[in-house]
């Protein structure tokens, strides 16, 4: 058998990066800060997510763009959102705050690369890790090990967070899978390692007043 050469194993890395899944509201998306704030007694809907183009020009977590564009040398990125059933603007919007971002072209990170579910469990049957702030949603159910897929509560761990340890977390993820070849076991090794609490709770979740 030869050595690959540098190239090629270049090539094989990028061919068998693992997946990442991201959530958009209070991972990407610093929604809550917003929303919380909205005097619904001049609304004409129930709730502040139902505002039609509410989604639309909300500002990004700190540290969540440089983020993606970091870990996109290191995963395959796929956005895994949910959108208010009752507001059918959300779906649109968010897919154009994501394009402000992130690009619209073919070099975005994210392109074409958006799934928008109320059942985000659909999506771990490949393998990967979900970074979701909260359990609901079929977020929970990432925590999986027949399908080597994770579930990664942001926040949960006061240390990751885009703009705290969140990035070196998943980099030291990838470096580790590619000797393990299996995603959990290295979640594992470097939480271990770093004494980090992946997610809380997966039935209990403390929301705000409005949800």
């Amino acid at each position: 058998m030869y050595a690959l050469s540098l190239p090629q194993q270049l090539l094989e890395h990028k061919m068998t990066q693992p997946k990442l899944f991201l959530d958009m509201d209070n991972v990407l998306v610093d929604t809550l800060s917003v929303l919380n704030q909205i005097d619904m007694s001049k609304e004409s809907v129930v709730k502040p997510d139902q505002i039609p183009g509410i989604f639309r020009d909300l500002p990004p977590i700190p540290g969540a763009i440089e983020a993606v564009n970091r870990l996109a040398n290191e995963y395959e990125i796929y956005i895994l959102s949910t959108a208010p059933w009752h507001n059918p603007s959300a779906w649109q919007d968010k897919l154009i705050w994501l394009q402000h971002y992130f690009g619209a072209g073919e070099d975005s990170p994210l392109y074409k690369r958006v799934i928008i579910a109320h059942d985000k469990s659909v999506a771990h049957y490949g393998g990967g890790i979900l970074v979701d702030d909260r359990p609901y949603h079929g977020a929970s159910d990432w925590d999986d090990e027949t399908s080597d897929s994770v579930w990664l509560q942001f926040g949960a761990d006061p240390r990751l967070v885009w703009d705290d340890e969140l990035v070196d977390f998943l980099m030291d993820v990838s470096q580790v899978q590619d000797v393990t070849e299996n995603l959990r076991e290295a979640v594992k090794v470097v939480a271990e390692r770093g004494h980090f609490n992946v997610h809380g709770d997966k039935a209990t979740f403390d929301k705000s007043h409005w949800e």
